[in-house]
């Protein structure tokens, strides 16, 4: 099969977890805010504008769907595949951590993992480089890591509003397995006549994104307990992809960049003084340009997003 016909495409993905320099310093960071909210003054401003400590767990249900259409060059003249992987639902656990001093700044972070599982593989190869017109359908399986961490100032702290300002570094890893290969169009040479199994994995690709993150985060509170959140960041994103095909040309790297966004909305309530529970809603997007090692052009457009579930402890 030629590069450009891109048969047996299911994409298969281990993931990176997070590096050792980024566990270092969210553990410092962790250890270090406890003993800084501990100095504030005790007859300080109460509510949202007193500095503290929170930190907490979540579970988070999400839907992925990463998608790129591949070129002849490293222009969209020429459309050589189509590659969507979509309902990738994912089981996550994190952990994540906000901690405020008395002048106004904060650090705040987040680190999880997890699987994702019951996707889909829509695989297109147009001519010429392939004719007749291909589509296959594969099984999709994969891994999910991501964090992030920020630096930031409370430019408004009253006690029932809070409004911040912040800039940081995330991480947002994702892999996917493809497995099987079922000729949904009508070309006779690519998984045809005998559609190949799901017990057989055919494609593996890696993608990577680091990301350099700048925006918002605003709190409210409702009363005395109930309190609702919303952050949102534009992200900056170096991507880097291995994409290996088992079938065809082996390994095929690809690097790159493009921007997005991550949006997080929250209702938290505190059931006593220290912890509280929440639910959340966040949506992750990114849209990314790479050139692969064969100098052509993949254009993905990356989401996540879903539901989650967290329960919190405050130091005050």
């Amino acid at each position: 099969m030629s590069r450009y016909g891109r048969s047996y495409c299911q994409i298969y993905g281990g993931f990176r977890r997070m590096g050792a320099k980024d566990l270092l310093l969210i553990s410092l960071i962790v250890a270090v805010a406890p003993t800084a909210a501990a100095t504030a003054e005790e007859d300080g401003p109460v509510g949202l504008a007193r500095p503290g400590f929170e930190f907490g767990a979540r579970y988070w249900y999400s839907v992925g769907r990463n998608g790129y259409d591949y070129y002849a060059d490293t222009t969209t003249s020429l459309l050589v595949s189509r590659l969507t992987y979509d309902k990738l639902a994912a089981s996550s656990g994190e952990i994540y951590f906000r901690g405020d001093v008395t002048w106004g700044f904060f650090l705040k972070g987040v680190i999880g993992a997890g699987h994702s599982g019951g996707g889909n593989l829509r695989d297109e190869d147009f001519p010429p480089g392939t004719f007749p017109y291909s589509a296959t359908d594969s099984s999709a399986e994969g891994t999910l890591s991501y964090g992030s961490i920020d630096l930031g100032y409370s430019l408004i702290r009253q006690p029932s509003f809070r409004l911040g300002l912040f800039a940081g570094y995330g991480r947002w890893n994702e892999g996917i397995t493809a497995s099987g290969c079922t000729q949904i169009a009508t070309n006779p040479d690519v998984c045809m006549p005998v559609p190949l199994p799901t017990s057989i994995p055919v494609i593996k690709e890696t993608d990577n994104w680091n990301l350099l993150r700048a925006g918002g985060v605003v709190d409210l509170m409702i009363g005395e307990r109930l309190k609702l959140t919303a952050d949102a960041a534009y992200v900056h994103a170096s991507q880097k992809a291995v994409d290996d095909h088992y079938f065809t040309f082996g390994l095929d790297p690809a690097s790159g960049s493009g921007n997005g966004f991550q949006v997080d909305a929250i209702v938290a309530y505190q059931l006593t003084d220290a912890f509280g529970v929440g639910v959340g809603g966040r949506w992750w997007h990114l849209s990314t340009n790479a050139v692969d090692s064969f100098d052509q052009l993949l254009t993905y457009r990356t989401d996540r997003y879903g539901v989650f579930l967290q329960g919190s402890y405050k130091l005050n």
